[in-house]
């Protein structure tokens, strides 16, 4: 799983921009990397592209949001930016299951999809 997971954190770094060495097997893609929307079609699409259309059958909606927020999400990101020192964090944990890069790997590996 060695290659297979060091070729993944690659895929993952370029479509990210989070930079290869911050990331570990367990880095799960919305939660650490924040991959989302369109983005997860494109690592997706690059991960197939590499290992198989077998890809395309992971419940990726369990994982990251598959589409793309909406123009008033704008306002919605000021006034929690406005609001983070009265509540204590920037945003909300994320609603989504983890999908870590060392699964993914695996799941590579193994050619079909398995449960974290």
């Amino acid at each position: 799983m060695g290659s297979t997971l060091s070729r993944v954190v690659e895929i993952v770094a370029w479509h990210s921009g989070v930079p290869a060495s911050r990331l570990t097997p367990q880095s799960a893609i919305d939660q650490d990397v924040k991959i989302s929307g369109d983005d997860v079609t494109e690592l997706a699409e690059a991960l197939a592209k590499e290992y198989g259309n077998h890809v395309w059958e992971w419940p990726w909606q369990r994982f990251a949001e598959l589409s793309e927020p909406s123009a008033l999400v704008a306002p919605y990101f000021v006034w929690r930016l406005l609001t983070w020192p009265f509540r204590g964090q920037l945003f909300d944990p994320s609603s989504f299951e983890r999908l870590e890069l060392g699964h993914i790997a695996a799941v590579i590996d193994r050619g079909e999809w398995f449960e974290p």
